[in-house]
């Protein structure tokens, strides 16, 4: 049971709705001032900047604290055990008061002492009824406890993180990676169809928002571990060609089909997630045919890319009202122009090409004696 109202949860995404549309010019600021009272939620928020602050600062004393008593005490590892058990129940608890005491939601420190509980309980879930670290249980109560977290605060993050733990459980099993392989896949199938049955019956209203977010991730994990050249730093694929070349069609069926489901739903992160795919698929073509790279690919492509987004642009445009289906050939929302601003301005960080080495031109001037001129130097 989430710790906060959907009440409170949909008057929170309302108020950004209203925000965004106001900074978009679909609302005029009389609009937004009468509708703002209405939204108006008796919890504790901050800005994201000190979220995050909040959030590290906090993470850091908690884990500090009990390495502390660790130390300090010189605790065996049955008793460490049972401190890691004891601290996630702990600030778990905290975690809780913090919100029920003071109200508050996503400000940093409720969210560290609940991450710091998934922490303590995946480490303790790792030491207990085995004789060394146990990566299986550890991915389990990873698992678990994110799961919970997700329940109890309602982070998308935990969710997601539940989900690719759930999906990595199978990997500490040491199985054949095609087994492992396969058993995370129907795994993640699965959740996704959990997460989009539960999205249908919420709509895009809150939980709806949240499950549409797990769908699309479940989607692109699903992905990541069908394509063998993307995950073969997770666990070396196995020499089944029959395995090797069926993934190889699935790489190019998820996008197809992604984008068919996205686009019948209007689901807008969907979307976003399958044309990514969709490149990604394109850039391991020639890895997985076993082909050598040309030096012009990377031109090649860019052309491919600018030519399919123009024309789809002038097509969506061309349609009636300068639309298709409700889908237009510019962004609405300023909150969307923001993030394809930051997404541009983050290409700068992308490493360029080496330089090239060149070596210095010989001097015309070597072997000179007696003076530097070279009498009997080259000059």
């Amino acid at each position: 049971m989430n710790l906060y109202s959907p009440d409170d949860e949909r008057a929170i995404r309302e108020q950004r709705m209203v925000e965004d549309w106001t900074a978009s010019g679909l609302l005029t600021p009389e609009q937004r001032a009468r509708v703002a009272p209405e939204l108006k939620v008796d919890l504790r928020r901050t800005n994201r900047f000190l979220r995050l602050t909040l959030f590290v600062f906090a993470y850091l004393i908690v884990n500090s604290l009990i390495g502390l008593v660790v130390v300090t005490l010189n605790v065996g590892e049955d008793a460490a055990t049972a401190l890691a058990f004891g601290a996630a129940v702990a600030f778990f608890a905290i975690a809780q008061w913090l919100v029920s005491r003071y109200r508050l939601y996503h400000f940093g420190i409720e969210e560290a002492a609940a991450i710091a509980s998934i922490s303590f309980f995946t480490i303790g879930s790792a030491m207990a009824f085995h004789p060394t670290v146990s990566a299986l249980q550890a991915m389990i109560a990873a698992a678990i406890g994110s799961f919970v977290v997700f329940r109890q605060f309602g982070y998308v993050y935990a969710g997601i993180a539940a989900l690719i733990f759930a999906a990595m459980v199978p990997f500490g099993a040491h199985q054949a990676d095609t087994v492992e392989r396969l058993i995370a896949m129907v795994i993640l199938l699965t959740l996704f169809f959990v997460a989009r049955e539960r999205r249908h019956d919420h709509g895009w209203d809150y939980p709806g928002d949240t499950y549409g977010v797990l769908e699309a991730v479940a989607w692109a994990a699903l992905y990541f571990l069908a394509n063998l050249k993307l995950s073969s730093w997770i666990s070396s694929p196995d020499e089944v060609r029959q395995f090797y070349w069926a993934t190889y069609v699935v790489i190019w069926m998820l996008p197809v089909a992604g984008l068919v489901l996205a686009i019948r739903d209007r689901h807008r992160v969907l979307l976003d997630v399958n044309i990514a795919l969709a490149i990604v698929t394109l850039l391991s073509n020639k890895p997985y045919l076993g082909q050598e790279p040309n030096p012009w690919d990377p031109i090649a492509f860019g052309v491919l890319l600018i030519v399919v987004a123009i024309g789809v642009r002038r097509w969506l445009a061309g349609g009636p009202n300068g639309s298709r289906s409700g889908f237009v050939p510019h962004r609405l929302l300023a909150s969307e122009k923001a993030r394809i601003a930051m997404a541009g301005a983050a290409t700068v960080l992308a490493p360029g090409a080496p330089p090239a080495h060149t070596h210095p031109p010989e001097s015309t001037f070597g072997g000179g004696r007696s003076g530097g001129g070279g009498a009997s130097g080259n000059f």
